[in-house]
């Protein structure tokens, strides 16, 4: 038994840490910081020049959003693994209004050494949530309604 230690706490060592721990790190880091309300700590997670203007952001919000709780639906690499797509479901409240939502959301990540970065985060389904992008519509060619009637 005394032989087999070291192997099996070896094996154990690789288990919990998989290639993509930095991300999930960066993802929770991002996550349990809007949830605790640790607006610092999310921030580290953004581009520096977007960092001022999502405090300010954040700011205004934080009196009236609650964020309950969070979870990671899918994760998505680039072929090249220095990109990743995120989708997060958010449950969330307004203390004005006491009504729980659930939102999901699509957030861009992109590695940045051994770091990520959430560079874009928006609404996938679910409830417009304050603080995040809604998603563009696609503009309609004129002309177009004319053809399918």
């Amino acid at each position: 038994m005394n032989k087999l230690l070291p192997l099996l706490l070896l094996l154990g060592c690789g288990a919990t840490s998989p290639k993509n721990a930095d991300l999930v790190a960066d993802i929770r880091g991002y996550s349990d910081g809007m949830r605790w309300r640790d607006f610092n700590a999310a921030a580290l997670r953004l581009q520096p020049a977007a960092r001022t203007d999502f405090m300010d952001r954040r700011e205004q919000l934080d009196e009236d959003l609650r964020i309950a709780d969070w979870e990671m639906k899918r994760l998505t690499y680039s072929d090249d693994r220095n990109r990743a797509e995120v989708h997060i479901e958010w449950t969330w409240l307004l203390d004005s209004r006491g009504i729980v939502h659930t939102t999901v959301t699509r957030q861009a990540w992109t590695r940045h050494g051994k770091n990520w970065i959430l560079d874009r985060e928006v609404r996938l389904r679910g409830e417009p949530m304050p603080g995040v992008a809604e998603p563009k519509r696609p503009r309609r060619r004129p002309g177009r309604e004319s053809a399918r009637r």
